[in-house]
């Protein structure tokens, strides 16, 4: 069984060195504005650096207002792109695989990192706060699916 642990694979085309992955994981070491730091690209390059094949990262914001907590790691907005640039680079160089995770945290957005309540696809609070978001409308549900679309371009921009 440890013969297949350290052989490499393949998923979509992509090769991973081996079969140790990193789940992604909220450390909170962003700027309020979803900025890196050197701490969050630290932590990063430490798991590849350690041996990890495939590193997926905590959740990227693709709103100001849909973080579950304040200090995440945003790409919400073209100017977040240079701050980030510099993870992959401090992965690959282990040969390592890294891949963004993308979010909204709807019901469960932190109502401290937003200053206002939650927004979500029902008016269903989250069983970890007593907020009552408010119902998007199809056409903000839409809008949503432009701003995940969007978060997912700049993340590939980040990447190259």
């Amino acid at each position: 069984m440890l013969d297949y642990l350290f052989s490499p694979y393949t998923i979509r085309g992509k090769s991973i060195k081996n079969r140790l992955v990193v789940p992604a994981m909220v450390t909170n070491y962003c700027e309020s504005d979803g900025t890196a730091t050197e701490r969050f690209i630290a932590y990063h390059e430490a798991k590849a650096k350690g041996g990890f094949g495939l590193i997926i990262t905590e959740d990227y914001a693709i709103d100001p207002l849909g973080r579950g907590f304040q200090h995440v790691a945003g790409l919400w907005n073209d100017e977040q792109i240079k701050s980030h640039s510099e993870l992959p680079k401090r992965v690959h160089k282990y040969g390592a695989t890294i891949l963004a995770q993308i979010y909204h945290a709807g019901r469960q957005t932190d109502r401290g990192a937003i200053n206002s309540a939650p927004y979500s696809a029902s008016t269903i609070p989250s069983p970890f706060g007593t907020d009552i978001p408010k119902e998007l409308t199809t056409e903000e549900v839409k809008e949503m699916i432009s701003k995940y679309g969007d978060t997912a371009l700049r993340a590939k921009k980040m990447w190259f």
